[in-house]
């Protein structure tokens, strides 16, 4: 596919996002009216339906402008199965967290194991011997952290351009890296339209949104980065690159996840699966809400740095990718990086 056809999707994606939005349609039954969320710091009713047009230019790309494979068989299969998930939240029926991750990991696992999506290698020998062990446990380990990441977007979705920007961010390296392979061209193409559909996003959503992706849209999103990542591991034979070179870029995403499972569980005495206000982007939007005493500038402020310091913090990796010793030290530099952010903004906060 060609440069030209992809600026046709990105031109028209952005007329799209411009009609929804000023023609107010379908605002009564998207509209994100619930401000009672810990995670919630908008004042004013926004829709949330980013994530709808994210999906449908996503599918009209994959069922007309490339050739068809597994890789954009899942893609569609499991970016609409949660989406849909996504969506029963964002029209307000009530759905137990725990039933909604059952239900993710039912359809989830299902596809995967038809499509045979796994991942290739993790260089930690214990669990390459673990997950390769039979078709059962591959689908378990790729189902598992599809999941996280997938639930770690949502999780990160609470401030303007927040996700997008960190999503873009991924997605620009994850194309440096793969560009001058030959191997990679169907996606590269897609990474570079998914780019572009997630900027025609970003103009209506940061620094002041006018549209939310929503709950479905966040889920899409960490669906269609954790395929694109899978895919680009299995054909890492050919790149040399190592695996925790991944590791290293989804970091945020699945640490929030995982720290903040066990923070509820071990520290709060609360539902793990709950949410809360104690994340570490929320930790730094009262922090400096308290030093500039405004809500919304304090929203996009908190986008802002959370990127600039994920950027700076991932940029070593271009020098590192095909090494996976060094790859594996600079993962556990950024769980301490990780620690050492919440733990001091948490000090300074309480």
């Amino acid at each position: 596919m060609d440069l030209g056809k992809i600026l046709i999707i990105f031109i028209s994606s952005l007329f799209f996002f411009y009609f929804i939005i000023r023609k107010n349609f379908l605002y009564e039954i998207y509209l994100d009216k619930d401000f009672l969320k810990p995670q919630s710091f908008h004042k004013n009713p926004t829709p949330r339906i980013g994530g709808v047009i994210i999906l449908v230019f996503s599918i009209f790309y994959l069922l007309f402008f490339t050739e068809k494979n597994n890789f954009f068989y899942s893609i569609i299969l499991l970016g609409i199965i949660f989406f849909t998930i996504g969506l029963f939240d964002d029209l307000k029926f009530k759905f137990k967290p725990e039933l909604r991750l059952l239900y993710m990991f039912i359809f989830s696992f299902f596809i995967i194991y038809l499509l045979e999506i796994k991942i290739a290698y993790t260089q930690i020998q214990l669990l390459d011997d673990l997950i390769n062990y039979n078709k059962i446990s591959q689908t378990l380990f790729v189902c598992f952290c599809l999941l996280f990441i997938i639930n770690g977007s949502n999780f990160i979705d609470g401030f303007n351009g927040m996700l997008i920007l960190h999503y873009l961010i991924i997605l620009t390296v994850l194309y440096l890296l793969i560009y001058k392979f030959s191997d990679f061209n169907y996606l590269k193409n897609y990474i570079l339209f998914s780019i572009l559909i997630g900027f025609s996003f970003l103009i209506f959503n940061f620094p002041n949104a006018k549209i939310f992706l929503g709950d479905g849209g966040a889920y899409f999103l960490g669906a269609n980065l954790s395929l694109i990542i899978i895919e680009i591991n299995k054909l890492s034979l050919l790149t040399k690159f190592s695996p925790f070179l991944f590791a290293c870029l989804l970091f945020y995403v699945f640490f929030e996840v995982f720290f903040s499972f066990f923070r509820k569980m071990l520290f709060n005495k609360k539902n793990p699966l709950k949410p809360d206000a104690e994340h570490l982007h929320m930790l730094l939007f009262y922090f400096i809400n308290k030093k500039i005493n405004s809500l919304s500038k304090s929203n996009y402020l908190t986008a802002v740095i959370v990127n600039i310091t994920y950027f700076l913090l991932i940029t070593p990796l271009f020098l590192i990718y095909d090494n996976g010793k060094m790859c594996k030290i600079y993962f556990a530099v950024l769980i301490l990086s990780y620690f050492c952010f919440y733990f001091t903004l948490s000090k300074k906060n309480y």
